[in-house]
């Protein structure tokens, strides 16, 4: 089970679970994100940095948003 933070369109951050056990599944979904993503976690983990490396390796197309994370520090 994933969580993936992100900010919402009243500027707060929001959270969605993504249910997958699967990392690759979640970093196909990070790619595809159409809000801007603030943080991951699996389970209580935060593994923020552990997603931008294996999206950054990621091979197919990525949204503006999963670009824009990829670039950003937080």
């Amino acid at each position: 089970m994933f969580t993936i933070q992100y900010r919402d369109t009243r500027g707060g951050h929001a959270m969605q679970n993504f249910d997958s056990r699967s990392r690759s599944a979640l970093i196909r979904q990070l790619a595809r994100f159409e809000r801007p993503i603030v943080a991951v976690y699996e389970q209580a983990t935060v593994i923020t940095k552990a997603a931008r490396k294996e999206l950054r390796e990621y091979r197919g197309d990525l949204s503006p948003c999963a670009r824009e994370f990829l670039t950003t520090l937080r």
